[in-house]
């Protein structure tokens, strides 16, 4: 999927530096400056194939909870939470070393940090979104193409203040 695609989807996104998570000079306000309109994110990438794309998140209705293998404190408690995320039937993008799992989540709402070591809660803010390459040259796949679906009660009640 290209960023055009992810905008026509109603997702917010923005052009990062070639191999980076880093958003793109140009932007004056980072991830603050993503958009949905087509014709600028076509204007943004169409004289650079190699710029990775960045979603911003909470601007388009996600939360994003990422798993990262290498901050596990309890392999046991991280895979009984990525059993729940794999079994809600979510899009999910594997990463350079995990997973993010992406959910329907309103604006307003606020969430912790982290659920626990090893799995950060994304929402204000912004990830990487396939076909981007991380910086170490691994590719960020989409490993299930569904739309997000809402937060399973059970994760919501780990994961916010409200």
């Amino acid at each position: 999927m290209n960023a055009v695609a992810y905008a026509e989807k109603g997702w917010w996104v923005l052009p990062l530096k070639p191999q980076s998570k880093e958003p793109c000079k140009f932007l004056r306000h980072g991830y603050l400056d993503a958009s949905s309109d087509k014709s600028t994110v076509k204007k943004w990438f169409k004289d650079d194939p190699e710029l990775n794309i960045g979603l911003a998140i909470v601007q388009s209705n996600l939360v994003v909870l990422d798993f990262d293998i290498r901050n596990i404190a309890s392999r046991v408690l991280w895979e009984s939470y990525r059993r729940i995320c794999v079994a809600s039937n979510t899009h999910t993008v594997k990463t350079d070393n995990g997973y993010h799992f992406y959910y329907l989540a309103d604006k307003l709402k606020q969430f912790k940090g982290k659920v626990i070591p090893g799995i950060d809660i994304k929402h204000k803010g912004y990830v990487v979104l396939p076909p981007s390459i991380h910086p170490n040259g691994t590719v960020y796949q989409v490993i299930n193409d569904v739309d997000p679906v809402e937060l399973p009660a059970e994760l919501e009640k780990v994961m916010s203040w409200n």
